[in-house]
């Protein structure tokens, strides 16, 4: 049987760390953990010669390192380390990309997120409201400030869809970076709290409560998890 949480600022195993079962629903998408079954559909997409515009990070280069990729993000995941989540059409279960969540510093109020687009969704809605999932799931359920996304020079497709899921550009690729001088290969977003908070209320209804497709979804007015 399903248990509903609504994340409070009481609960403290809400803030920082997810439980070993969790998803994160939206009005067309879910975002789960990976599994075994993840492993062909990464493999199958990286393989496309579109896929070199749809990775944030390096890219798996066989079959055995998506595996590694997965058996390691299920360990990542019970340590708290890093939270990396497949992302599928809520209906269909249609493969969507990716997204794995890592918390800077000891305080847990920093993440950074890496991404992968399958290139069949490249660009599309679907896409932008799973990068906009991401952004409630960080701050929401593990209470962060501040969220940075990657995004390597030559992904136009993907610096769109930032934009319009609210991120903000902080430094550009091809600027030098202060340490080693040389040009930068990524592109740096941010997003604040504020600026989540902001958006929210862009989404909110005429009640001013959240609409379903602008925060995870267990719950009619407020952003909620489902443990399964």
């Amino acid at each position: 049987m399903s248990a509903i949480l609504t994340p409070t600022s009481a609960d403290g195993r809400t803030y920082g760390q997810l439980p070993r079962y969790f998803r994160w629903f939206t009005e067309h998408c879910v975002l789960r953990q990976l599994d075994g079954t993840d492993v062909p559909r990464i493999w199958r997409a990286v393989v496309q010669p579109a896929f070199r515009h749809c990775w944030s990070d390096q890219a798996p280069r066989s079959e055995r390192e998506v595996k590694d990729l997965v058996r390691a993000a299920t360990v990542d995941w019970l340590h708290g380390v890093e939270y990396a989540m497949a992302v599928v059409r809520r209906h269909s279960h249609e493969f969507v990309g990716y997204v794995a969540m890592r918390s800077v510093g000891e305080t847990r109020t920093v993440w950074t997120t890496n991404w992968f687009v399958h290139p069949n969704f490249l660009g599309s809605p679907i896409a932008v409201e799973a990068i906009m999932a991401t952004g409630d799931l960080t701050f929401a359920a593990l209470g962060a400030q501040k969220l940075y996304a990657g995004c390597p020079a030559g992904h136009e497709a993907f610096e769109q869809m930032l934009n319009d899921a609210g991120f903000i550009e902080l430094i550009p690729a091809g600027s030098l970076d202060q340490h080693t001088q040389a040009p930068r290969d990524s592109s740096l977003f941010e997003m604040r709290r504020e600026d989540w908070k902001a958006i929210r209320r862009a989404y909110s209804d005429h009640t001013g409560a959240p609409s379903l497709a602008s925060l995870g979804l267990a719950s009619v007015h407020r952003p909620a998890f489902e443990l399964l």
